[in-house]
């Protein structure tokens, strides 16, 4: 499995988080999420909107060629108004 970094990307408003352009965490292994000790933490409502992508961006390799999981970077917080959000792969 990859492992992923999630990086706040813009903030089209505001965040309710208040997570700043450059905050990130970790996706590692099969399933750990890391956040640096710099940040206070991060937004559970965001998450619980990333995960079912992030468990399928780590296991990518294992999907058909023409998956949109492949050639999908960028994902939205649940708030039209929030958070985009980077996903790069780290292997």
């Amino acid at each position: 499995m990859k492992d992923l970094k999630v990086e706040v990307s813009e903030i089209k408003e505001h965040c309710g988080a208040n997570l700043k352009v450059g905050d990130f965490f970790e996706v590692t292994g099969y399933g750990k999420i890391i956040v640096p000790d710099v940040q206070k933490g991060t937004c559970m409502f965001a998450l619980q909107s990333l995960i079912p992508f992030l468990i399928s961006k780590q296991r990518e390799d294992e999907l058909p060629k023409e998956d949109w999981v492949k050639e999908t970077e960028y994902l939205c917080c649940p708030d039209p108004h929030g958070v985009v959000f980077k996903i790069y792969a780290k292997n």
